[in-house]
């Protein structure tokens, strides 16, 4: 897998990437751009091939050299039009630079004729034969390695046509650095904005690929610290809240009690002979159980009523506004419900009890010890009482 290095690389005389996936995935990007400023680009040479026809009916005034001249304006210029057209459906054909380089050489081929026709502005056809090759690179969209097909073609062109009138050889050699001049400029140009445009769109996809490694980071970094907290606040078996956490949102509730006078009752939960499960089906069987017995709860009560895992087999229930009497109602349904529930393990079905010792949280309590100690004494009752109940403080 080529490096970052590698993947940017441009090349120093072609001004284009190395790499052939990067060069054709930068030409997708662009193409689109480069498109609408080729289009425009084509229909101002169009409109200046046509309009130097007026120039020509001045000169020559309607003649069939006139006749001539104006046939091949007209053609240059219909090809221009067209391809300017077939652009808008394939954008494609402004960044592959094929189709343009060869209107360029087409139109110094017609140019060309002007040399024969009227050679009386031999002068004249060198002076926009430089501003034809150093527009090739500046002003018309393409490829320079291709713009320089073109420039080499207009300029021997250009060369073969002067040396048809028999100069002197060391004026065709001073022609020739004349008309290199600008091309050389043209491409020092041209190849300097190609590398720069390419160089933006390698800054460009390497601030993207940066961006979204943050962002992955970021949601990384989010979901670490979402595990973290849950890691801090639940049992890691059942998921219930942890002592930590539900002592902290019984402080939370035992204010909102103090301020406002709202009902609050603690339960403790106890499950029956959970000891005889573990000896007879094993300790996987019992976490199986105490996962369902989570479930069951978590299912049953409220979303404001808060779950906690106590210890071993014995749970925490913290019921806001509920008094001591609803909060007897609500857990004997609870009991009923977890009495009729069947845990299947290993093709058995277990069934379970559970007893709930209950109080009403007051005032003068002064934190979560003093609750439980009311309904630790209330559960102790009920296992004397032969379980499966609710008893209330």
């Amino acid at each position: 897998m080529p490096t970052t290095a590698d993947r940017y690389h441009i090349s120093t005389w072609g001004g284009e990437f190395t790499d052939p996936t990067t060069e054709r995935a930068y030409r997708e990007h662009v193409e689109q751009s480069t498109a609408k400023s080729l289009i425009v680009a084509l229909r101002v040479w169009a409109a200046l091939v046509v309009l130097f026809g007026f120039l020509d009916f001045l000169a020559l005034g309607f003649s069939e050299g006139f006749i001539h001249l104006i046939s091949t304006r007209v053609l240059s210029a219909s090809l221009l039009l067209l391809l300017a057209w077939r652009l808008r459906t394939k954008p494609q054909l402004s960044t592959e630079g094929y189709a343009v380089t060869a209107l360029e050489v087409v139109g110094f081929f017609l140019f060309f004729l002007i040399y024969i026709i009227r050679p009386d502005i031999v002068s004249w056809n060198i002076g926009v034969t430089l501003i034809i090759l150093i527009s090739l690179y500046i002003f018309v969209p393409n490829r320079v390695v291709l713009s320089n097909i073109g420039a080499a073609f207009g300029i021997a062109g250009t060369i073969y046509c002067i040396a048809l009138r028999d100069v002197a050889p060391t004026l065709l050699v001073g022609l020739t650095f004349v008309l290199l001049f600008p091309a050389i400029i043209g491409y020092a140009a041209g190849l300097r904005l190609q590398t720069g445009q390419r160089q933006q769109y390698a800054l460009f996809n390497e601030t993207v690929r940066v961006n979204q490694s943050l962002q992955e980071e970021i949601k990384r970094r989010e979901h670490l610290e979402l595990e973290l907290k849950l890691q801090a606040t639940t049992d890691p078996l059942t998921g219930l809240f942890n002592r930590r956490q539900y002592e902290s949102l019984f402080q939370r509730e035992l204010d909102r009690v103090r301020r406002h006078a709202s009902a609050l009752s603690l339960c403790v939960v106890d499950l029956d002979h959970f000891k005889k499960i573990n000896d007879e089906h094993g300790h996987d069987v019992g976490d199986q159980v105490l996962k369902h017995v989570s479930r069951l709860f978590v299912d049953t009560l409220r979303n404001t009523d808060i779950v906690g895992r106590f210890g071993g087999e014995e749970f925490i229930l913290l019921l806001p506004d509920t008094d001591l009497r609803c909060a007897v109602q609500v857990l004997n349904r609870l009991r009923e419900r977890l009495h009729s529930s069947l845990v299947p393990v290993e093709g058995l079905s277990i069934q379970l009890t559970a007893t709930f010792a209950v109080t009403e949280v007051s005032k003068q309590d002064e934190g979560i010890e003093d609750v439980i100690r009311r309904a630790d004494r209330a559960l102790y009752d009920g296992k004397k009482a032969g379980r499966n109940c609710v008893v209330a403080s």
